[in-house]
């Protein structure tokens, strides 16, 4: 009876160190599976810890090693080229991010670069602009130092018969009521430019230019009353005289305005709702064309033409 039990004890340990050799194999082999390594004889006897004589003895362990190593094997793991391939692919990716990198560096800095220059150009151009304002400003005040020498250059006084003129004309400081009335019927805006040159004149002389005012009314619109007349005052025109005025209107204030422009005087003009022209003074002040064009008269800006 002894002995029975012996043999029976021996089996049931043999058939329980068997199960756990397979249990090794299969937890071997599902390591071997998850890692992704080669599946064959070697490796499943590494990782399960049992000798490939055994793993070769036991049939059914031969042959699922043998059909995983043909099979699991080679889907499972990741070929050579694929990991040179993914290996590539992460040297590229890496490559293309530095360089994007760098040419939003060089952007940046051209972005910079072109930011600076416009910032140079756009004070070059105002420079410019200062300057072409400045010239224009100079040449109107050399057109207008030009003016007060010519009327500061008087005759000298010799004879008696020659201060009566001067004694006349200055006293002659205010306008009378015959030129108001003849200037409210003719709608004549009295400005201080007019005021001056007829309190600088005779009455005689005054009222002559009012006439020949009335007559050139007659024959042709003119657009600046006022400005004929101080013209007429200070060259005394008469009646019945070609005063060299264009007849048409548009025409008469294109030529003053060219030439005004063209001396740096104005620098622009309207026309308002009421018809009448006003002008832009290079000093950027807008004046009435009328009270402007009294002070630089058609013949003063005609006369300084180079001839």
């Amino acid at each position: 009876m002894t002995v029975e039990r012996n043999i029976e004890g021996l089996r049931g340990n043999a058939q329980r160190k068997r199960q756990e050799a397979f249990e090794k194999v299969e937890q071997g082999i599902q390591k071997l599976i998850k890692e992704q390594q080669v599946i064959n004889f070697n490796t499943v006897a590494k990782a399960s810890g049992l000798s490939k004589a055994w793993l070769y003895k036991e049939s059914e362990i031969k042959a699922r090693i043998e059909h995983l190593r043909q099979t699991h094997s080679s889907s499972e793991k990741v070929p050579p080229k694929q990991r040179i391939s993914d290996a590539s692919k992460d040297v590229i990716i890496k490559t293309l991010k530095e360089k994007i990198k760098r040419v939003e560096a060089e952007n940046r800095g051209l972005r910079d670069q072109h930011e600076a220059i416009y910032g140079r150009i756009l004070q070059a151009s105002e420079i410019e602009h200062r300057l072409e304002r400045l010239e224009a400003e100079n040449k109107r005040l050399n057109i207008e130092l030009e003016m007060c020498l010519t009327q500061s250059q008087s005759p000298p006084i010799s004879k008696e018969s020659d201060i009566a003129p001067v004694l006349t004309k200055k006293l002659k400081g205010e306008i009378s009521d015959i030129i108001r009335d003849e200037l409210a019927v003719l709608g004549i805006k009295l400005t201080s430019t007019l005021a001056s040159k007829i309190r600088k004149s005779t009455e005689e002389i005054v009222l002559t230019a009012i006439e020949a005012l009335k007559e050139q009314l007659q024959h042709q619109v003119i657009t600046s009353p006022g400005g004929w007349l101080a013209t007429a005052i200070d060259d005394a025109w008469q009646p019945n005289q070609h005063l060299g005025v264009e007849s048409n209107p548009a025409d008469l204030f294109s030529e003053w305005y060219g030439l005004a422009r063209e001396f740096g005087i104005v620098i622009g003009s309207r026309k308002e709702d009421d018809g009448s022209i006003w002008v832009q003074e290079n000093t950027s002040q807008w004046l009435p064309f009328e009270e402007f064009s009294s002070k630089w008269t058609f013949e003063y800006l005609r006369s300084k033409i180079p001839k």
